[in-house]
């Protein structure tokens, strides 16, 4: 963030009395290896720390800590300009480092540059996994994005002379508590041994590696290296890189079966079997029991095809912590109806007890992954986005019940994230089957809107062919 208000006179660091020699001493360093990777192709995205006009994204205790410092967040400084808020001049990026057209800007209104922004999103999209950073400063914005980087699988590079802190000794602390254990949040370097590096990639660049995604962050810009998994990502797909084609509505689906996952949602015994959950609500659960041998065939061939499967199951912790009173008074039910209620197959959907489980027709078997979740979708508060992204999967088979709520749920979600998604439509199911059919229609409306839909044996007989 080499923003006015942090580098400036008149601006938040130099309100709060700090040396802005200091978090300027960067700014050299920054523009040579700026200009580098402007000229090697590196996708460069800046960040900027502020707030809305209103205020009305600035946590109280963030405001009470600036006014104790003497640099209320909100009020004009010296230079007139209201410090750390969107729109004002103090807020822009200093002009020696100013974005250039196409560039990516991220408004933050937090310390980290992942927290409610698009950054990860963004990131993703363009295949990127190494990030460079460089910023001001060291021991706050800077390092609290590259924790966040490190948490969500990226690769992270942390520049020592392109980064500053106001404290000289929190800058060398910073850098170091990055080298311990090993790397415990990337590697440092200083910018002449990267701008080495990016000359050696210039001479190589009509070499295959070369070709990979770019991407440089300075926690007021982002650059990273030619993208690659570390070696330690455990390897849970396919040796062979196969592209199958899968006869599929609103047309074919390309199926790379390196980068694909099968994910059975909710085939648990509460919502299919006599005496659980859904049959006590009075459903008929023939509907759901359909599926199952559609399910079972497909499960078996992405088994075969060494496809990863990830099977999740709706349920709540023992002391219903995770049970938002939303979801807990839904329906209006009677007391022994609710969640977390004694019912015929133990407690109503509470971790670990028998209606919990997975049916055994498409049970689990030793190395699938399996997924409980307190709501209906399959990301919300799981760990299944960072599980995936983990192992390069982009691609998503779906199956489960019921269709318009957890299944439907799940594939919203998941294209949202930039998965490629396709809902095997007879191995999934509705008590109510207007339901479904309206499901599988909303899914591939306006071109295929939310993904792909196929049946098993379409499905099925495609991965054979690999």
């Amino acid at each position: 963030m080499l923003q006015v208000d942090f580098c400036g006179k008149g601006g938040y660091v130099d309100c709060m009395g700090y040396d802005i020699s200091l978090t300027r001493a960067p700014i050299e360093p920054i523009k040579r290896v700026l200009a580098a990777c402007r000229a090697g192709g590196f996708t460069v995205m800046h960040t900027r720390e502020g707030h809305r006009p209103d205020l009305s994204d600035l946590p109280a205790n963030k405001h009470w800590r600036s006014k104790q410092i003497g640099a209320a967040i909100g009020e004009a400084g010296p230079s007139g300009s209201r410090l750390l808020v969107r729109g004002e001049p103090g807020w822009e990026i200093i002009e020696e480092l100013a974005p250039l057209e196409g560039e990516v800007v991220i408004d933050k209104p937090g310390k980290g540059s992942f927290c409610a922004t698009d950054l990860d999103l963004m990131l993703r999209c363009r295949g990127i996994r190494n990030i460079i950073l460089a910023g001001v400063t060291t021991d706050v914005c800077v390092h609290t994005t590259m924790r966040e980087a490190n948490d969500r699988g990226y690769e992270c590079l942390l520049l020592t002379d392109c980064t500053a802190a106001t404290d000289p000794a929190n800058h060398a602390a910073a850098i170091s508590m990055v080298q311990k254990q090993g790397g415990v949040f990337g590697a440092v370097a200083d910018s002449t041994a990267l701008m080495h590096a990016l000359t050696k990639v210039s001479s190589s660049k009509s070499s295959p590696a070369a070709a990979q995604p770019n991407g440089l962050d300075t926690a007021s810009a982002a650059a990273s290296v030619p993208a690659r998994l570390p070696a330690s990502v455990p390897a849970s797909v396919p040796a062979r890189d196969v592209t199958v084609e899968v006869p599929a509505q609103p047309y074919a689906y390309s199926l790379p079966l390196r980068k694909a996952a099968l994910v059975m949602i909710d085939f648990q015994k509460d919502f299919l079997c006599e005496g659980g959950f859904g049959g006590a609500l009075g459903n008929d659960l023939s509907h759901l029991q359909a599926c199952l041998p559609p399910a079972a065939k497909l499960l078996a061939a992405c088994r075969a095809a060494g496809i990863a499967v990830v099977h999740t199951m709706e349920a709540h912790k023992a002391d219903l912590s995770d049970l938002h009173p939303a979801k807990a008074c839904r329906g209006n039910l009677p007391e022994e109806l609710r969640i977390g209620a004694v019912g015929a197959m133990g407690r109503i959907l509470i971790r670990g007890e028998p209606g919990n489980g997975i049916v055994d027709e498409v049970a689990p078997i030793e190395g699938e992954k399996l997924l409980y979740k307190p709501g209906k979708g399959a990301f919300y508060a799981t760990d299944l986005e960072p599980w995936l992204h983990s192992r390069g999967i982009s691609h998503l088979l779906i199956a489960g019940v019921t269709t318009e709520v957890c299944v439907q749920t799940t594939m919203r979600e998941a294209n949202d994230r930039g998965f490629e998604c396709l809902l095997v439509s007879d191995a999934t199911g509705s008590y109510i089957p207007a339901f479904k059919a309206a499901v599988l229609q909303m899914v591939t409306a306006q071109g295929g809107i939310v993904g792909w839909t196929a049946n098993a044996d379409t499905v099925a007989a495609a991965l054979s062919s690999s």
